[in-house]
């Protein structure tokens, strides 16, 4: 049971079903109102379930919030985190503190709504791992917003995951599905790849969106240039993180048609008799490219090792496995088997 912690409901121990995640930073104007809404709707549940708050390392009264609260409602529970961490960090505390077989993740800012958790449960009861939300009429600022679209279609188009909104928080997984992946930056946006991996079958639903009541937004343009970077990893991740060498030979190509080019004219300024200099610059060139090309290589080689050594948790048997049949021996196969193992 992981860390032997149980839920106590009705006087009786009962493990949740549903596990509802919520970062928190800042947020002390809206998290009464948060979770007054969780329980309306957590009231037509005909299941245990468990609301975790966690606080990013707030600055305000977040955190006397959820002590206040915990004393009205016995199956909240808070994190609270020594640093401010970021949405990825505290989304992954919160998963590891779960105890549910569905985990629902969502913002606190009162921007994604409550009421449309059952709609996701439904939607996961089809068979699915993942239900994504998507913010089809979204009220953010035109600034968010158009970013936002690009890099939604930048990231389908390269990870072969299509999903139109990415950056909604409002996630249904099967903990499963989602507690063995590794995370870190902003690569909370990308669980649904880093899930699909592992043959997680995904699909999305629109859901409500709100203008921001309360608090201020954390992102901005200063976010973009973290969402580039994580998506290039992502990239590197989903194409290349089992087999890496394939992924810097296809890194070091450019390299080498530029070492080819730089020899060839190397080659015609001594043939035709160019200016001396000429000859020297472009063989000085064409070694610096040859050298890249080798250095990506090397590096390709001790990825190599680095990987068959190490635990890639979304590409293990385990995470990939959904079930097991075993077959059942006849009594003459059981005996048969067990004579021919003492042999």
């Amino acid at each position: 049971m992981g860390q032997d912690k149980v839920l106590f409901f009705e006087k009786e121990a009962i493990l949740p079903y549903l596990s509802i995640v919520i970062p928190l930073y800042n947020e002390e104007e809206s998290v009464d109102k948060l979770v007054a809404r969780l329980l309306e709707v957590g009231s037509g549940f005909k299941f245990a379930y468990e609301i975790l708050l966690i606080d990013d390392g707030s600055t305000d009264g977040t955190w006397k919030c959820i002590e206040r609260l915990k004393e009205k409602v016995p199956h909240l529970k808070g994190i609270k985190l020594r640093r401010n961490c970021g949405q990825t960090g505290a989304m992954v505390a919160g998963f590891d503190n779960s105890l549910g077989q569905i985990i629902v993740a969502m913002d606190g800012d009162l921007q994604n709504d409550p009421a449309d958790i059952p709609i996701l449960l439904d939607k996961m009861n089809e068979g699915y791992d993942i239900v994504s939300g998507w913010r089809k009429d979204r009220k953010d600022h035109w600034s968010r917003v158009i970013p936002s679209k690009v890099a939604n279609w930048m990231i389908s188009a390269v990870t072969g995951v299509e999903l139109h909104d990415y950056g909604c928080s409002l996630k249904a997984y099967r903990a499963e599905c989602i507690k063995p992946i590794s995370a870190y930056g902003e690569m909370h946006r990308f669980f649904p790849v880093l899930a699909s991996m592992t043959g997680a079958l995904i699909t999305e639903i629109p859901v409500s969106h709100y203008a921001r009541k309360y608090g201020t937004s954390k992102y901005g343009f200063n976010r973009i240039f973290k969402v580039l970077s994580d998506i290039l990893s992502i990239i590197l991740i989903v194409k290349f993180s089992s087999r890496p060498l394939l992924g810097f030979s296809i890194c070091s190509l450019p390299f080498f048609f530029l070492a080819v080019f730089f020899s060839v004219l190397s080659i015609l300024a001594i043939g035709l008799d160019w200016t001396h200099g000429k000859a020297l610059f472009f063989t000085i060139v064409s070694g610096l490219c040859f050298l890249g090309m080798f250095h990506l290589i090397a590096l390709g080689i001790v990825s190599e090792m680095v990987v068959n050594a190490s635990d890639l948790s979304h590409t293990r048997l385990p995470q990939m496995t959904r079930k097991v049949i075993s077959v059942c021996l006849a009594s003459s196969d059981r005996d048969a088997l067990s004579h021919h193992s003492t042999l």
